[in-house]
């Protein structure tokens, strides 16, 4: 029974999924259309998670990624809800809760990308520079293409087009992308507003000092896996054994969730080792 009901929720989600791929380009140009037809989001929560999408390098707008996380809940709790209606609602509050984790623990995705584009943005703005263009016009060619800046630079482009000067959108784009090459970048091109193509040498040099100082990073990431994978291991091994044991032998772990004293111990351990995660992560992670 249960498994022709998973069958059967297979199958009408294979179908759904298939007619929504096909009309997903009308739909695109309809929501188009229709600027007022968002989610009735906050504006400063609408902010939050523009930046931690960017961050995360999820090409997704606010009340998309909202809609999935909600579609992505109720998919799990009636998912659950077939196998045991009793483990529908925790399911559910725990894709609730893990995608904010989720998104929270990708946050340097995005950044990464940034970083490593900035060089070949300062060689083209240079080049453009030498040809006579400026650095605006340098800066919309590049908001038209595909790399990872090309949505930083396509929201720059929208406020000088409102009437934000050039240097002032510079500014802007170092706040929210608080990155050190990403400061250096728009300390730079502001600079070369108001000099020109005198500041296409320097550009270039710049470029090259964050393509070496992204070399010792990436030498520096590559020499610390070992010590990552140790603590990654010792980390999950205590969570992975206790999870194993409680499906293996599930009067094993009896005491710990049936009486005060193992309730006590079960959520110290567990906080403990998120804490240890949390303190090993905190030294093994790739500063910027």
């Amino acid at each position: 029974m249960i498994a022709g009901a998973l069958i059967m929720l297979g199958l009408l989600a294979t179908v759904f999924l298939v007619t929504a791929a096909r009309r997903a380009p009308s739909v695109d140009r309809a929501r188009r259309l229709r600027p007022g037809s968002g989610l009735p989001l906050p504006a400063p929560m609408r902010t939050l998670l523009t930046g931690a999408l960017s961050r995360a390098d999820i090409d997704l707008t606010p009340d998309d990624a909202v809609r999935l996380w909600v579609l992505a809940a109720a998919v799990g709790a009636g998912m659950a809800a077939v196998l045991s209606p009793i483990a529908s609602a925790p399911v559910g509050l725990a894709v609730l809760a893990g995608c904010p984790v989720g998104l929270w623990w990708a946050r340097g995705r995005g950044d990464l990308r940034v970083t490593a584009a900035l060089p070949v943005a300062l060689d083209r703005v240079a080049a453009g520079l030498r040809a006579g263009s400026t650095v605006s016009e340098s800066l919309e060619d590049l908001a038209g293409g595909t790399s990872a800046l090309a949505p930083d630079l396509r929201r720059l482009d929208a406020r000088t087009h409102l009437g934000v000067g050039l240097g002032e959108a510079l500014a802007q784009w170092a706040q929210e992308r608080p990155l050190p090459g990403v400061h250096a970048v728009s300390g730079a091109l502001a600079l070369a507003v108001s000099v020109g193509g005198a500041c296409a040498m320097a550009l270039e040099g710049l470029g090259e000092s964050l393509r070496a100082r992204e070399a010792t990073m990436s030498e520096a990431h590559a020499l610390s896996s070992q010590a990552r994978l140790s603590a990654f291991v010792v980390g999950g091994a205590p969570v992975a054994y206790l999870v194993f044991v409680s499906v293996a032998d599930p009067g094993a772990v009896d005491v710990l969730v049936t009486t005060n004293a193992g309730r006590v111990c079960l959520t110290l351990g567990l906080l403990l080792e998120g804490l240890a995660a949390l303190w090993m992560r905190a030294l093994l992670r790739r500063e910027p």
